[in-house]
């Protein structure tokens, strides 16, 4: 169950990681002037902190890829194409979730290799990146804590933006 739930959190902030790049390469218009109180949020986080992230950030998002990568290979590696293995993650967490088709003993060995594989993977990957915050001079609490106000200010994401697209 352990395994399922990293796979899945593994999954999902590989996504959440790679809409930050979508993000970056189409940059949306800047808030108006008027805009309500994002601006305090973004005072939060110093220049030389945004430097900081923003590197760290470039160096995550080629770690999440290479992971995404390996992940992919994989999956496919053990014989399942990513739609069947993402058929089969669904109806595991969901029981409710039926296949289109019934899951083979081959295919319920081949997704436990493939869990097993992409936990290591996931793992080596966080190692990587905890290790990349902090080869740029951050805390990773602290790394966290820009990435959630970015989340939030809208003049900080595009502040981000800016400072990927220039480097």
């Amino acid at each position: 169950m352990r395994k399922h739930f990293l796979v899945g959190c593994s999954l999902l902030v590989l996504t959440a990681m790679g809409s930050i790049p979508a993000q970056a390469q189409n940059p949306s218009p800047a808030p108006s002037p008027a805009a309500p109180s994002s601006a305090p949020a973004a005072q939060q986080v110093n220049p030389d902190e945004l430097k900081k992230f923003t590197n760290a950030l470039k160096k995550i998002l080629v770690i999440a890829n290479d992971a995404e990568t390996q992940m992919g290979q994989v999956i496919q590696k053990e014989g399942l194409t990513p739609a069947r293995f993402n058929e089969i993650y669904q109806s595991k967490k969901n029981p409710s979730a039926k296949p289109a088709s019934q899951i083979t003993p081959k295919e319920e060995q081949s997704y436990q290799q493939v869990v097993s594989q992409l936990t290591k993977i996931q793992e080596n990957a966080q190692t990587k990146r905890d290790q990349a915050i902090v080869a740029e001079g951050l805390k990773v609490d602290r790394f966290e804590q820009i990435l959630t106000i970015a989340q939030k200010s809208p003049e900080l994401r595009q502040e981000i933006r800016k400072m990927i697209q220039t480097n």
